[in-house]
């Protein structure tokens, strides 16, 4: 009989400890950029564009790590699962 090394599943805190904590990231990496942008405009004076576009840059590269964390290395964990057990 062969047996499998299989983990049990998260628990419900587990999985929403892992949800908040890519929120937050996501929130904390458009603030940090918003505020570097604003610090530049501040300094070089051009008002509000430097903060616009930190603002977006932050949320981008906040939405990419999220959508990294939560739909492809998932993925690729499954993949590289699934044609370990073939």
């Amino acid at each position: 009989m062969v047996q499998h090394d299989r983990k049990p599943p998260p628990s419900a805190a587990a999985q929403a400890s892992k949800y908040a904590g890519v929120g937050l990231t996501w929130a904390l990496s458009t603030m940090l950029f918003l505020f570097l942008g604003a610090a530049a405009d501040r300094r070089l004076g051009t008002t509000p564009w430097l903060t616009l576009v930190g603002a977006f840059v932050g949320a981008g590269a906040g939405f990419w790590y999220m959508y990294y964390h939560l739909v492809i290395a998932p993925q690729q964990r499954r993949n590289r699962d699934g044609k370990a057990g073939d």
